[in-house]
Parts: C-alpha cells; structure tokens; sequence
C-alpha cells in the first residue's frame, strides 16, 4: 500500500471510531425510574381507581406494558428498596424491616450502571441505612428527607420534581443516563396543598365513593381494613405524583431524549390500609402484611419502539428482577453474584416472552404497626402459602379462583400443604443469620 494509501485508510478507521463512539452510547437507553411510597395496586386509574385521577400515568400505561401481578421484595419500604438495589432478597441482604440498614460492600445497581458509562442520578426518599446513595454508585444524589417539606409542599413531591428536570436539563449529550426518582408520597403523614384537597374534598361531596370490596375483608386481626378509597389529602397526593411524573415527562421530550428511554414506575410496598389510607380490595389487607394486598404493586414500562403500547402481562415479578433485567437492556454485564435472587424479565417487557420461574418468596420477621405479626410467604405458581411465626400457623389460598385470599385451603389440600412447607422451610433454613423479634421461632422452625 502506497503512503497515500495509509493516511487514507488511517482517516477511515478514525471516522469510523469517532462516528461509532457516540452512536454506540446514544443507541444504549437512558432509564428513568420512578418509584412511589406505599402506593397501592389499585390507586391508578389504569389499575381501578375512580376516586385518584392520575391521567398523565394512565397515558403511560397506554404507551407500554401495565403488570397486573408484579411483587415487592417486601411488605415495606426499606427491604424492597434495599432489594431494587442489591437485587438480593431482603433475607439475603439483611435489611428486614423498615429503617434497616444493609453492607456497604454491596455494588449497587448505580455502579454497575456508571461502570458502564452512564450518567446515574438518584433524589428523593432513600432509607437504606448504611449504603448511602453515593456508595450505591450515583454520581448525582440529592437525597431528602421527609422532614424536609415545606407548607406549599409537604411531601417534597415539587422538589424532587425540579431535582430531576434539573439533572435532565444538564445532560452530557453523548452519555445514556440513569435516573432512580423515589417520591415520599403517598406515605403518612398524608398532606398536600390546600387547593388539591380541596378538590377532592368537593367531589368526594359530590359523588361519595363506594366499596366494590367482597364481604370478609372488613377487618384483619383486630384492626379495621379500608373498604374504599375516599380521603382527600391521599388522592391529592396521588395526584402531585401524576402532576410530578408528567412534568418531567415533558422535559423528557423536550430535550429529544424520550424515545429511546425506558420509563418504569412502580411502589415500594402495598397501600397502608389497617391505618387507614386507602383501600386494596379486592386484594387483602395491606402495607405490613404478607396478604396480596401488602405486596401487590402497580407496574408500568414504557419506552417507544420496543414495548408495544396498550400491552399488559400477568407474569409474576419482583423487586430483585430490576438489576438482572435493566443490565441485559443496557448491554450491560451481568452480575450473578450481586443480583442472584432477581431473574431477567427483559423478554417479559418486550412482549417476547414468558418467564419459566415459578417461585416467589417472602420473609418479615418483624411486628408492624399496620397489625401485622411476623410472617413469611411463598407464592408457587397460584398457590400462595403463609406462615405466621410466632403462632407456627400457615394458610394456604388458590390465587388463581380466589384473588381476596378468603378460602383458607390448608386442611382440606394436604398434599400441596405439605410440599409448600418444606419448600418455604428449606428456603427459610438458608438465611440462618435473619434476627426474629420472636427468639424462639427458630427453635420451632
């Protein structure tokens, strides 16, 4: 090859890289993650909801998917977001109950993330104890905390608002981002500004809300479990995380950035209602309790071009399944070792595939004070069973004929009793470390 002949090809291998690089990183897609507190299975629109109105997620469920059986790691806040992160099973990572803390060895989702060449953002509630934001690999973190409200915004929905627009409008352009957006709303205390309560208080004058609940689910234990959704201060702070997720939405489109980012949103935990805040039914009890109305969530995923709209899944998912499934979508490594209690549900999302798994399990072992005892559960395809610790007592339901979890099927299916409990036992003997507010479960176990 001539002199000529090598500057040319020099040229065009250099053309080719430097045309690949950001072509490359622009194609990989940006996530944006919103994640609620204590916000139930049926308070969006597009999941039953007639008193809330959330039309700007509606729309987005339009748009994507829409999970009607996706599961939270945990029957509160900080097991199941210690689990998004680790994709461990709060059993696994050591962050059993709500203001639990976890190592700080862990590598984050967010640092597999940035190791990959994102831009990662977080803002809003953490309460992961010990792994602050920071050492969860976000390079951006404007943690807040619930007592940092202001009258005009008490739950720091606008502020969490503007943080995200803020980390959106600064981009580097070449560079995928992820971002985790975790709202304090809807969690008591339950506030909102006057006008948005108002609004609800006048339609709630208007037209009184009624309960379409089946008869048996008016009280669980000692306490009494809300029969419909009709407070105020709660839809309006349903409706400020609408208000929140559309505005950012907005800044989404505005800076080109919306068709090739995936948009999830989902909750923590089941909606509190044995406080009461709102009602699950026809799902069971609520936030606290192992029952589907403690750890059913909504589930939405859009992102255009790749998940068809108006689609709709009944596979089962949950918390950990974020890490494994988020990587594979980044062209991101897998880590095994980190995320080895979530499955990847990327062809779930893509309306590819169903997913094989066929075990869900679950592990509190703790008080509550929405009345919960300290439990466990494992659900096996329909079958869902639950153990009460301290009263070594298991119910055994058929999700399949009996969503409310009202036939208690224990004696009269042995058999799949039987089996479901040395499957919940032989899962709950490999966690030997887990700390019980009651000592002597173990010893019974």
């Amino acid at each position: 090859m001539t002199r000529w002949g090598h500057i040319a090809l020099f040229f065009c291998l250099s053309g080719l890289f430097f045309a690949w690089t950001p072509t490359t990183q622009a194609a990989r897609p940006n996530i944006l993650f919103f994640l609620a507190d204590d916000l139930g299975w049926k308070d969006l629109g597009c999941y039953g909801a007639t008193f809330y109105e959330t039309p700007h997620l509606d729309q987005l469920a339009h748009q994507g998917i829409r999970f009607t059986q996706a599961y939270t790691a945990s029957t509160v806040c900080s097991p199941t977001r210690a689990s998004i992160i680790t994709g461990q099973t709060p059993a696994r990572h050591g962050c059993t109950n709500y203001g639990g803390s976890i190592s700080r060895t862990h590598l984050g989702l967010a640092k597999a993330f940035a190791d990959g060449g994102y831009q990662t953002f977080f803002t809003g509630k953490w309460h992961i104890g010990n792994l602050t934001p920071e050492l969860a690999g976000f390079q951006v973190a404007q943690e807040i905390s619930p007592r940092e409200g202001t009258a005009d915004d008490p739950k720091s929905t606008r502020r969490i608002t503007a943080n995200t627009i803020r980390f959106l409008s600064n981009l580097e352009l070449d560079k995928p981002f992820f971002a985790y957006v975790n709202y304090h709303a809807v969690h008591l205390a339950l506030r909102e500004s006057p006008s948005l309560v108002a609004k609800y208080e006048a339609k709630r004058k208007e037209s009184p809300p009624k309960s379409a609940g089946p008869a048996g689910l008016e009280k669980e234990r000692e306490r009494d479990n809300k029969q419909v959704q009709d407070i105020p201060e709660y839809a309006a702070m349903v409706e400020g995380i609408d208000n929140s997720v559309a505005e950012i939405l907005a800044v989404l489109n505005e800076i080109g950035r919306a068709e090739n980012t995936l948009v999830l949103f989902t909750s923590d935990n089941g909606g509190l209602s044995t406080k009461p805040c709102t009602s699950n039914l026809p799902l069971r009890a609520g936030k606290g309790w192992a029952y589907e109305g403690g750890i059913r969530v909504p589930l939405i995923a859009s992102w255009p071009a790749h998940i068809k709209p108006d689609s709709e899944t009944d596979t089962p998912m949950t918390s950990m399944d974020f890490f494994p499934t988020l990587l594979n979508l980044a062209s991101l490594p897998q880590l095994p070792e980190q995320h080895v209690d979530g499955v990847d549900i990327s062809q779930v999302l893509l309306g590819k595939a169903t997913l094989k798994r066929q075990t869900l399990y679950w592990h509190y072992p703790h008080y509550h004070g929405a009345g919960c005892i300290p439990v466990g559960a494992l659900r096996h395809n329909n079958w869902k069973l639950i153990h009460w610790f301290g009263e070594e007592r298991y119910e055994l339901y058929d999700l399949g004929s009996d969503l409310s979890e009202l036939q208690d099927l224990s004696k009269t299916h042995p058999k799949e009793m039987a089996e479901l409990q040395q499957m919940l036992k032989k899962w709950q003997r490999s966690f030997p470390d887990i700390k019980y507010d009651n000592p002597n479960t173990l010893r019974k176990r």
